[in-house]
């Protein structure tokens, strides 16, 4: 299993980071709890460098001048889960991430298939595990980029996407972009022990 070298490789890599995130819950250990409280307030605590391990990787990626980012895909109806995402994404965006928005209705329904990973300096890609609840799992190296720079290429073409700072999650008519065709064919590999 790759996960420890995936983590590795925010501090490695020179170009950029990218992620696709298409998933509609994740279950997090820790988390429920504040996803709660927001579920009731409406408010996410404030993530800063000094608590949160995520916006110190993204401000030290950005420090070195490279770049991070993702391209989230949003089904419907919108689940709890994401509504405490896109809460929690302004801190994200003031760190230094570039936050993008599909509606997965503008993809093929191949792309339900595509699983999560993230993708290095156009060389090296993890793909992310999870179960049926969200939990994750692990994650693996991939031997062959080209599909997911290929998928890369297909959602970040000019006007696919909505950024995160843009986007309201109740306006879908607004914000529908061109339809995305079906992706590359993909090899995952299995997770291994």
């Amino acid at each position: 299993m790759s996960t420890e070298e995936l983590g590795r490789m925010y501090g490695r890599f020179t170009d950029y980071a990218w992620r696709y995130e298409g998933r509609d819950v994740y279950t997090v250990d820790g988390e429920q709890e504040r996803i709660d409280a927001f579920l009731r307030s409406g408010v996410v605590p404030r993530k800063t460098r000094d608590n949160n391990g995520w916006i110190r990787i993204v401000e030290d990626v950005c420090a070195r001048g490279a770049s991070i980012g993702r391209v989230r895909a949003v089904g419907r109806p919108v689940t709890d889960y994401t509504r405490f995402e896109f809460a929690a994404y302004p801190d994200n965006i003031a760190a230094g991430e570039d936050v993008q928005v599909i509606e997965r209705q503008q993809l093929d329904r191949a792309w339900d298939s595509v699983p999560d990973f993230w993708l290095f300096d156009d060389t090296t890609a993890f793909v992310q595990h999870f179960d049926e609840a969200g939990r994750f799992l692990g994650a693996e190296r991939v031997d062959n980029v080209a599909p997911f720079l290929e998928i890369r290429r297909m959602l970040t073409e000019p006007g696919r996407t909505v950024g995160a700072e843009h986007y309201a999650l109740d306006s879908v008519p607004q914000q529908r972009r061109s339809h995305v065709p079906a992706p590359p064919a993909l090899h995952v590999p299995s997770l291994s022990h």
